[in-house]
């Protein structure tokens, strides 16, 4: 199961040229390109519904989020983050694994659908969204990709270890990937909430639609 630590942030306006300068050239990049274990990581802007900024870190699997070379990263505040993490606003995070998916591309737009689970469903949930929910999305025209994520309260507990701050923790998401807005908005429409919660997951907050505006995955360096 490959792990997921999702950071969605709002920055004061008269940061963001900085934070963005900072999140690209520096913070993404040493994790994945620094850390054993994190394959991909990628930063989202949104378009519609919000926080603004969103990063994606994707690991090869969820025990790298508890490795000390990412702890040891995470403890040792360089300058510039420490410049930057205090002045994240309405702060959303998740820590945890992608436990189904389907498809292989990236999609040069994302809907994060955030979700709450309902008390002992989790097992046929994930087969629900493995075998149903997201293959049914990919099915649709201009769906690239399409995949389910759950926290665990381990991972939440060791990333968010030594941090002073009260974010909004995410239980779980649902991922859709898109090659352009008009497709990933059909995708959204499709979804058929009551089935969503028979099956035991509800919505948690709402959706937000983002486009792609950075991304490194972990063999970048050994391509140049």
């Amino acid at each position: 199961m490959n792990g997921l630590l999702l950071v969605w942030t709002n920055i004061a306006h008269e940061l963001e040229r900085d934070f963005n300068e900072w999140y690209n050239r520096e913070h993404m990049r040493e994790r994945i390109l620094g850390v054993p274990g994190f394959t991909r990581g990628r930063r989202f802007v949104a378009f519609d519904g919000g926080p603004r900024y969103l990063a994606m870190y994707e690991t090869r699997d969820v025990s790298v989020l508890h490795s000390e070379p990412y702890l040891a990263l995470k403890r040792s505040f360089d300058p510039n983050s420490k410049r930057f993490v205090p002045n994240f606003r309405d702060t959303r995070k998740t820590a945890g694994g992608i436990v189904a998916s389907a498809g292989e591309g990236e999609g040069g737009m994302v809907a994060v659908v955030p979700l709450a689970r309902s008390a002992g469903h989790d097992p046929t949930l994930r087969a629900w969204f493995e075998s149903a929910v997201l293959p049914g999305l990919l099915k649709l025209p201009g769906v690239i990709g399409a995949w389910y994520a759950e926290s665990t309260p381990e991972t939440l507990a060791s990333v968010m270890a030594d941090i002073p701050r009260k974010d909004v923790i995410l239980d779980a998401l649902l991922v859709i990937e898109a090659m352009s807005e008009e497709p990933l908005g059909a995708a959204l429409s499709s979804l058929n909430w009551q089935d969503l919660e028979s099956h035991g997951v509800r919505s948690d907050a709402s959706a937000a639609r983002l486009r792609v505006v950075y991304s490194v995955h972990s063999g970048a360096a050994n391509l140049r």
